[in-house]
């Protein structure tokens, strides 16, 4: 069957007007013109603040410190013995302290702030008295050898269970023996 072009409905038979793309590309043009321009005169204004800000803010403060170091002058040299003389009269006294205080059964003391006047050396702790001699552990003497003799006898199942085969009792006594006695 043949139809003619005015029986066509109207939306079928309507071209679209090459204007129309046209349109289209025209108006996302000017769109990001503005948009453009919107953004560049925003980021100036933005930046005209930073800078006076900054201008203004030249000398910027010292922040205030937490603690202040000092260093002790530096000792001489030559003066090795006396050094060695004070450390061995610190360790002795710390070395007097402990044993006061192992001593004596009165309630330990927890000290609670931390300076440098109030702190104390301990010395080394993992140091040996020469006095003490290194004890040996004494090693255990073996055990005297058992000998066994294993003499292979071979048993069959129905030797252990009785019972006819795939009856109740015989699947329970065979669950029963361990795994070594089957066959």
């Amino acid at each position: 069957m043949k139809a003619d072009r005015d029986d066509a409905p109207e939306w079928l038979t309507s071209r679209p007007s090459k204007g129309s793309n046209l349109k289209v590309v025209l108006a996302g043009v000017i769109g990001t013109a503005v948009t453009l321009g919107v953004l560049t005169l925003a980021g100036q204004a933005f930046m005209e603040n930073t800078v006076k800000n900054l201008a203004a803010n030249s000398q910027q403060p010292k922040p205030t410190p937490v603690a202040e170091i000092t260093r002790s002058e530096p000792t001489p040299r030559n003066d090795w013995d006396k050094i060695v003389e004070q450390q061995a009269r610190r360790d002795a006294m710390s070395q007097e302290q402990r044993e006061q205080t192992t001593g004596s059964n009165s309630p330990a003391v927890k000290q609670t702030v931390f300076n440098d006047q109030n702190y104390t050396p301990r010395g080394a702790d993992n140091v040996l008295s020469s006095r003490e001699a290194p004890r040996t552990v004494p090693q255990e003497q073996p055990k005297e050898k058992l000998r066994v003799t294993v003499i292979k006898e071979e048993r069959k199942l129905k030797d252990f269970c009785g019972g006819k085969e795939g009856s109740i009792e015989r699947r329970n006594c065979k669950s029963h023996i361990g795994l070594e006695n089957r066959n």
